[in-house]
């Protein structure tokens, strides 16, 4: 949920208990006020009555109508002094209803004699229909102003947010290859302020902590490769030297078999190195089709000798957008593992369509878990030259490119399943 949504949706929900308990509140003090009315009007009728009775010891003469009665009794009797005023009901013959009722009612005696009461009784049909009048016109009035304020919070709030999210889409977009600045908008906001100056800050040290690794991977292949091949040719050179004895020639074979493992771990870590910091960005449509054709002839010889029947199932729409490169070295590796390690008269069966790339080779049965074959170093054959980095390298490539591959045995049947992106041209 955005932070916009959220702080509306508790604006929201505030406003409707504020509201609500306002307009509770204002209702029973309207009500009250009108009670209170209709109270002192009756009090009012009740001192005349009560003056003319004390003045004159007669009952005046009342004119009766539904909605306002006045019953007065003159007592041969003292009674106590009592004031009531309450809500009642009364029985209209004509609507075949009960209709409320202010009740009133007095009782006390003439100074030294007898008693008398007086009962008032006052609608309140008129008074309750300018209630009900009333709260409509409150309703309307709470609910408009809760719709407006509302609208104007959310609106009020995108318009100061704004910033905020130009500087974190802009922050997202960045990208480290580029050297263009990232482009922050002006706001007056303190507190926008200092989120792009921290912005600001963490891509410039991205872009410059990029820039000198690229430098140094640069620097440590040239550096690096360079000895290592002198190295290599210089041990050629030795191991034609028709004049060494038996054990330093293998002296010198173990040499060079070390010089060429650490020559290509050398070239593998560089290559994850390079893929970790987006050093092979560019990208674009190929063919997955033409690319394992073109590596199935490279080991055709290979094939050959160990027997190795391939069967090849391929759709001309196997198009992935990718690094070249990088395409290369994926499918490179994953040819090579099922040639590597087949077994004399095997098979290799490679089947492309819209989504997978799966291949199904012969080999011995695997004794470890097919997920620990992705991890660096990890090595299963016992071959002297094998680096253990040829599917960390494939898995490095499917997870910049947001591919999923597994990898899977039953008895000597070798899986291996990538699922891509396919982008048809």
């Amino acid at each position: 949920m955005k932070l916009i949504t959220k702080s509306t949706y508790y604006f929201f929900i505030f406003s409707i208990v504020a509201m609500v308990g306002g307009g509770v509140f204002l209702y029973f003090a309207i009500r009250k006020d009108i009670y209170k009315q209709i109270d002192n009007s009756l009090i009012t009728e009740k001192d005349i009555i009560k003056d003319q009775i004390e003045q004159t010891e007669t009952a005046p003469d009342s004119t009766a109508t539904f909605d306002h009665q006045i019953v007065v009794n003159l007592l041969n009797y003292p009674v106590h002094k009592l004031q009531v005023i309450k809500d009642t009901v009364l029985y209209n013959s004509d609507l075949d209803d009960n209709v409320p009722f202010r009740y009133f009612f007095y009782s006390d005696n003439i100074i030294n004699k007898n008693g008398y009461t007086i009962s008032i009784f006052q609608i309140l049909s008129e008074k309750q229909d300018l209630l009900g009048t009333i709260s409509i016109y409150m309703f309307g009035l709470f609910l408009s102003l809760f719709l407006i304020s509302i609208l104007l919070n959310y609106l009020i709030s995108r318009k100061l947010w704004s910033p905020f999210y130009k500087s974190v889409g802009n922050a997202g977009n960045f990208d480290v290859l580029s050297d263009k600045p990232l482009d922050l908008p002006e706001t007056d906001i303190v507190e926008f302020q200092q989120l792009n100056n921290v912005f600001e800050k963490m891509t410039q040290k991205m872009r410059v902590d990029y820039l000198n690794l690229k430098e140094y991977n640069e620097n440590a292949a040239h550096e690096i490769q360079t000895p290592l091949a002198i190295i290599r040719s210089k041990m050629e050179l030795l191991m034609q030297n028709k004049n060494l004895k038996k054990d330093s020639l293998n002296l010198i074979k173990s040499i060079n078999e070390a010089t060429t493992k650490l020559f290509k771990l050398n070239q593998g870590l560089l290559l994850i190195s390079k893929i970790e910091n987006l050093y092979f960005h560019e990208t674009r449509k190929i063919s997955l089709k033409e690319i394992i054709e073109t590596f199935l002839g490279n080991y055709r010889e290979i094939m050959e000798i160990k027997g190795i029947n391939v069967e090849l199932e391929v759709s001309d729409n196997a198009i992935v957008e990718m690094n070249e490169v990088l395409a290369d070295v994926l499918i490179s590796n994953l040819i090579s593992n099922a040639v590597r390690y087949n077994i004399n008269n095997g098979y290799i069966k490679c089947h492309i369509d819209d989504q997978y790339l799966i291949i199904t080779n012969t080999g011995l049965p695997l004794k470890t878990d097919p997920e620990l074959l992705f991890r660096r170093f990890y090595k299963v054959s016992d071959n002297p030259q094998s680096v253990g980095l040829g599917l960390s390298i494939v898995k490095k490539i499917t997870d910049n490119y947001k591919m999923k591959i597994s990898y899977s045995c039953t008895d000597n049947i070798h899986e291996t399943r990538l699922s891509y992106r396919v982008e048809l041209p």
